[in-house]
């Protein structure tokens, strides 16, 4: 009997033990979920503020961006305004003002001595850099005079070997500076005119003895085959006024010509009619000057027949020393 008291006893205790644990646990659960209810609480009321102020600088940022967007002060909004007017000038410019700088266009007219190769257009024989001595384009007397100028260069409408004479009706012949395929082709890529044009021709009429003629600007010369310098140049003049009325036209004499293709020291040449570029210079300077037209004095330019073994390589054709003073006669004239 004592025994199974005893088995009560501690059963009982048991589970008394066992209620006061259950009883813990329960109470600490609740706490426990207590606790969590007011993290979350207050992990919501944190966000919920956050959020408000973000939202409020959100709005606050869209309605800056929306004050700008509608004509405010603000740099950036004048940058774009003024990107858009410098984007629409040089649209209506083709960029020829960023190109060259002053927005002058130019174009030559010339032969062997203006030529370099691919500077000039298809089908014209170039002369420069594999013949002479001026290797760099940036040693011509043409790119000289542009980039100083900080001018657009349209056409370099040279052709080694070219005179003026030919036939004048002629469509596809870069050897005749009278033609119309040299002539016509000294328009702009988009078909624009060139403010100004440079003429450098004649030096071939003297080295080819063609004869002179008589026709000092003032003749008219009809077209086909012109077989003499004065009228051929006079033609030439002509067309190109004709075709570009609004450009400034320069024309160029010749430098002083040595014996061509001899050693040095050089005698100054003397064509099969007896002429000189002194003769050839002289006309030039009468028709233009007939047509209203300035002249640039490359006879008296510094090249002369006693220093052509520095200014020439061959009588004829410039040294970079002799572009130099090409381009320094030309730039008084255009300046």
């Amino acid at each position: 009997m004592n025994k199974k008291r005893t088995g009560r006893k501690s059963t009982k205790r048991r589970r008394g033990r066992g209620v006061r644990i259950g009883r813990t646990v329960t109470v600490t659960l609740c706490a426990l979920a207590v606790c969590a209810a007011l993290v979350c609480g207050v992990t919501y009321g944190v966000c919920h503020i956050l959020a408000g102020k973000d939202s409020g600088d959100s709005s606050h940022t869209a309605a800056g961006e929306e004050q700008v967007s509608s004509g405010s002060t603000d740099g950036t909004r004048e940058k774009g305004q003024e990107d858009t007017g410098e984007e629409s000038a040089q649209d209506a410019g083709g960029g020829q003002q960023e190109a060259g700088g002053t927005g002058t266009t130019v174009s030559i007219l010339g032969d062997s001595i203006s030529t370099f190769k691919e500077y000039i257009p298809a089908g014209y024989y170039d002369f420069f850099p594999e013949n002479g001595q001026v290797s760099d384009v940036e040693d011509t007397w043409w790119k000289q005079v542009i980039d100083d100028k900080g001018w657009t260069l349209y056409v370099n409408g040279s052709s080694s070997g070219a005179a003026c004479v030919g036939d004048s009706t002629g469509t596809d012949n870069p050897q005749c500076g009278c033609n119309e395929f040299r002539t016509g082709g000294l328009y702009g890529p988009g078909g624009e005119a060139p403010d100004v044009i440079l003429v450098y021709m004649g030096t071939n009429d003297l080295l080819q003895s063609i004869p002179m003629g008589d026709n000092d600007g003032t003749g008219q010369v009809a077209e086909g085959a012109v077989s003499t310098f004065a009228d051929a140049y006079t033609l030439m003049l002509d067309k190109l006024r004709v075709k570009y009325p609004a450009a400034s036209i320069y024309c160029c004499t010749i430098t002083q010509i040595g014996n061509y293709g001899t050693s040095t020291p050089y005698v100054e040449f003397v064509n099969g009619a007896g002429l000189t570029a002194a003769d050839y210079s002289a006309r030039i300077t009468q028709i233009a000057e007939n047509k209203g037209l300035p002249v640039i004095d490359l006879y008296h330019c510094g090249i002369t027949v006693d220093n052509l073994h520095n200014t020439s390589a061959d009588g004829v054709h410039p040294t970079p020393e002799g572009m130099k003073y090409i381009a320094e006669a030309v730039r008084k004239v255009l300046d």
